[in-house]
């Protein structure tokens, strides 16, 4: 449901800015993939790597960014919040942000300092296509709020109306309270990583399938 297209990042921009920082928050772990992969490709990753294990590390994707960010560059973060509202950061002097997809304001609200903003990628909302998809599969999986909301965006009252009626799951309490705010009925994963995530659906589709079957069901 979201497309994800790739900013120019200038890494030794990036790297000088770090340098004046004494906190960063990675709005999801896929920008800190982002982020240190372009520093590999430009020589910069252990500069990178050193900068980030010296600062106050953030990320508003809960446990599975956290996980994603400590991958990336070897650091867990200090501050682990698995949405927006959860999130305070306090404590710090000059704090550099990399975003989701889309600028988040009550994301930057919530940052005790100043800041500056790199987005490695933005987010698109897919077509009317990928609506159709999710209302075609036996389970719909969200793994972001923000696509979540594309969905609601690009599907209108009536897709909303149609998901309601089927399995979906929430990858995170993010998505969860996305899904609240539209009425969808859900389950939320344990954990919002791929691999976890969609053995969860595996199973939960064998549970369901299994008392469809039953008489009287």
């Amino acid at each position: 449901m979201v497309q994800l297209v790739e900013n120019p990042l200038d890494v030794a921009a990036v790297a000088e800015t770090m340098e004046r920082c004494d906190a960063v928050v990675f709005a999801s772990g896929r920008a800190a993939y982002r982020l240190a992969e372009e520093a590999k490709r430009a020589g910069l990753y252990e500069k990178i790597r050193s900068l980030v294990a010296h600062m106050k590390v953030a990320t508003v994707e809960g446990e599975k960014g956290a996980v994603m960010v400590q991958n990336a560059f070897g650091v867990r973060p200090a501050v682990v919040a698995s949405t927006v509202e959860e999130f305070q950061l306090e404590d710090c002097r000059y704090a550099v942000v990399f975003h989701y997809g889309a600028r988040d304001e009550e994301l930057l609200a919530r940052v005790g300092c100043s800041y500056v903003e790199f987005s490695p990628y933005r987010a698109l909302p897919g077509g009317r296509d990928s609506v159709a998809k999710i209302l075609s599969s036996d389970a719909a999986v969200f793994t972001s709020a923000l696509a979540v909301r594309y969905f609601a965006e690009v599907g209108g009252p009536q897709a909303v109306k149609e998901l309601a009626k089927k399995l979906v799951v929430a990858g995170g309490p993010g998505v969860s309270k996305a899904l609240t705010q539209l009425g969808v009925p859900h389950v939320v994963a344990p954990s919002g990583r791929l691999g976890p995530l969609a053995q969860y659906v595996m199973n939960l589709a064998k549970e369901k399938a299994t008392s469809d079957q039953r008489p009287g069901t």
